[in-house]
């Protein structure tokens, strides 16, 4: 491997460090990592979509998109591989470049390792490094070691991303249909029958889930190579075989300009005769050897034969024999060993306080203890619901929440009108609103619901079988809510339109 031209920082991180990494490295090369992904993915997305609604099966394509992930995993790890020494592929090199990598480890993926946790980091390992089974199953066992938590972090976290991204995407969709046509609970959407979901609604959520995952998924693979080129550097100290090959191209071409001037100088013979004078000065003025004896004024004995003999006794020690490691289980709470202080005046006076205090102390928490029991056992009726006793009322719902009276009357439509024409506007509406409720609920031989909203009555009026007296329910309805909610009034014309027939005069046909 040519580490010279590596274009990261090669040193050991820890993990959230190398993840970090992962990020920048698909930041800095996303335009030839998603042109690729997109070449290769969007026509097996448009073919296996094709293939479930040809079966009649439309979730079928969701489901193989989700399969066929290892094998879309190549495409960002073969430009990234290439782009950290600088030579970043297109979407064609990319393509053709499939081919010269191994199909093996790939199918493996797909099948028998297909819910493998740790596939981010066995990608690079099976794709980059070319070696044997033997080889490969031996230096996993090395490589997986301290990441096999990290990487089955990623795999989850990532996941669960994916997830957030497709349901944001359905929930900000739900918030922008009208309340009456949402289903009235999720239990509702969950409850109904699968198999009449409508084929286009299921495409709809296979493409949300392809965008997810076109988002994330080059994200977990570039984060995967990352923790891969981290834990090589950590094993194979790739930082400093850098380091020593920047020091040796240094000094070889120190070595050459030297051994140039060398060479020039050697011919000069000025150069020459400087050397010889200086040589032959060294052996005059070099003093003459002394000895141990001359120095110390005795002679130098030889070492005691009993120091070595004690040396290799310490030697043969089992505690002197090698690093051991003693485990043992201590209290976290452990004090340390007191220190030499200075000893106080008063040692009595620190004594007694810190027993006053901690009596205090003591004496609080029990009060605080007594209140709390006290608070519940004189206030346990209100806590506990007796079955004899009725249930509060709802509050009313804010469409009710008027000035109207208690039944309504016989002659509505010229009730409604005289208070229209009294400047009464709110209180005609509501009187109309309710009337155009009892009709409709009569209509549809249903109890009218105290708790019932505007929507629930725009989803009944849908269920009318005249079409005529369903399209005056909702004109009615639509006109209180602009008149309740909005403080939109309508014209004279349009509150006599809406008074001329039904439900406003029970006995006209429309």
């Amino acid at each position: 491997m040519e580490l010279e031209r590596i274009g990261v920082v090669l040193r050991p991180r820890v993990t959230r460090e190398a993840l970090d990494l992962g990020a920048a490295m698909l930041r800095a090369h996303a335009r030839p990592v998603w042109s690729a992904w997109f070449a290769f993915t969007l026509p097996l997305f448009v073919l296996c979509n094709g293939l479930g609604v040809a079966l009649g099966w439309p979730w079928l394509g969701w489901v193989l998109m989700w399969w066929l992930k290892p094998l879309f995993d190549r495409l960002p790890l073969y430009v990234l591989s290439r782009a950290v020494f600088d030579q970043a592929p297109g979407w064609r090199q990319t393509l053709r470049g499939q081919a010269r990598w191994p199909w093996r480890r790939t199918l493996a993926a797909l099948t028998w390792l297909r819910v493998d946790s740790n596939r981010a980091l066995r990608l690079p390992l099976d794709l980059l490094e070319g070696s044997t089974r033997a080889q490969r199953s031996a230096r996993w066992k090395v490589l997986r070691r301290r990441l096999v938590g990290e990487t089955s972090l990623l795999t989850y976290f990532c996941l669960l991303f994916e997830l957030v991204l497709f349901l944001s995407v359905w929930l900000f969709a739900l918030l922008l249909i009208p309340h009456e046509w949402r289903p009235q609970s999720l239990i509702e959407l969950v409850r109904g029958d699968t198999q009449v979901i409508p084929t286009a609604w299921v495409l709809a959520g296979a493409g949300v889930a392809y965008l997810a995952m076109s988002v994330i998924e080059p994200l977990y693979v570039a984060c995967g190579f990352a923790l891969y080129l981290n834990r090589r550097t950590q094993l194979e100290a790739w930082d400093i075989d850098l380091a020593f090959r920047r020091l040796r191209a240094r000094l070889q071409g120190v070595a050459l300009l030297a051994g140039a001037l060398l060479c020039f100088g050697a011919w000069t013979p000025a150069a020459q005769a400087q050397a010889t004078a200086e040589v032959h000065t060294a052996a005059v003025a070099k003093p003459a050897s002394v000895s141990l004896d001359a120095v110390f004024g005795a002679r130098a004995e030889a070492p005691d034969p009993r120091l070595a003999q004690a040396a290799a006794q310490a030697y043969r020690d089992p505690r002197f024999g090698g690093e051991h490691t003693v485990r043992r289980w201590e209290f976290k709470y452990t004090p340390k060993p007191a220190t030499a202080t200075v000893n106080p005046l008063f040692p009595w006076l620190g004594r007694l306080l810190g027993g006053f205090f901690q009596l205090l102390l003591w004496l609080l928490l029990i009060g605080v203890l007594g209140g709390l029991i006290w608070l519940g056992w004189r206030w346990r009726g209100r806590w506990l619901v007796r079955e004899e006793e009725a249930a509060p009322a709802l509050s009313p719902p804010i469409s009710s929440m008027v000035d109207a009276p208690a039944a309504l009357p016989a002659d509505l439509a010229g009730a409604a009108r005289a208070l229209w024409q009294a400047q009464h506007r709110r209180e005609a509406l509501a009187l109309l609103y309710r009337g155009c409720v009892e009709q409709t609920a009569r209509e549809l031989r249903q109890p009218p619901a105290a708790d019932a909203t505007e929507a629930h009555w725009l989803r009944q009026a849908q269920a009318i079988d005249d079409p005529q007296r369903s399209r005056r329910v909702i004109e009615i309805v639509r006109t209180w809510q602009f008149a309740a909610y909005a403080g939109r009034y309508p014209d004279d014309a349009t509150v006599e339109q809406l008074l001329a027939g039904w439900p406003a005069q029970p006995g006209a046909s429309t």
